[in-house]
């Protein structure tokens, strides 16, 4: 016998507007801020990849947009998932083909944009001072397509991206490092958003 859903269960007890289905992901690799807060690039990581598909597979989340202009960060994520969604590879984990398949390479923001009428709220490690600050769960009552939008290098450059709905409080922590990976920050997100 199956297990039921404990997180479909509970947003449909809730009657949350928000499920699954209308939520997406994207990990921007550029515009994003270098160390001296200029606007820059960041190289796509295959654990990243690896990682965004899976946590939002976990969750029912789809789809997950991963955000690079140079064709040959581009064509790295295609390989990634042409091993795994085209090859014997796949064929011996359908979880992970399931899961890769989901990624949709872009070159922009915007690009995203041209998908889905998607109202942003963006993340950060320290969001900027005045701006709509909401924490994930409070997502449940909004209607509509959401994207959660998340940064690599020292944060998204959001002078030279579209405008947000808002940002996602940051995760505090206790300890001595000052930020979570952003795979991590990732899983906590959604974890809050459907819980």
């Amino acid at each position: 016998m199956k297990t039921p859903d404990p997180l479909h269960k509970s947003t449909e007890k809730k009657g949350c507007s928000v499920s699954h289905k209308n939520i997406a992901v994207a990990l921007v690799h550029a515009p994003v801020l270098n160390k001296a807060g200029e606007s820059s690039a960041t190289s796509v990581s295959s654990i990243d990849v690896h990682d965004f598909a899976r946590t939002c597979g976990f969750y029912d989340v789809s789809p997950v947009y991963i955000v690079h202009p140079a064709e040959g960060m581009q064509q790295f994520v295609k390989d990634i998932q042409g091993h795994w969604t085209t090859s014997k590879r796949g064929e011996l984990n359908q979880g992970r083909r399931d899961v890769l398949s989901q990624i949709k390479v872009v070159s922009t923001l915007e690009e995203v944009l041209q998908d889905a009428d998607y109202q942003l709220w963006y993340t950060s490690a320290t969001p900027p001072e005045g701006g709509a600050l909401i924490q994930p769960h409070e997502l449940r009552e909004k209607e509509g397509q959401h994207l959660l939008v998340f940064g690599t290098g020292h944060g998204l450059d959001v002078g030279n991206m579209p405008d947000e709905n808002g940002w996602l409080y940051s995760i505090e922590g206790i300890g001595k490092v000052r930020h979570l990976s952003v795979r991590a920050a990732l899983a906590i997100y959604l974890d809050r958003l459907f819980r």
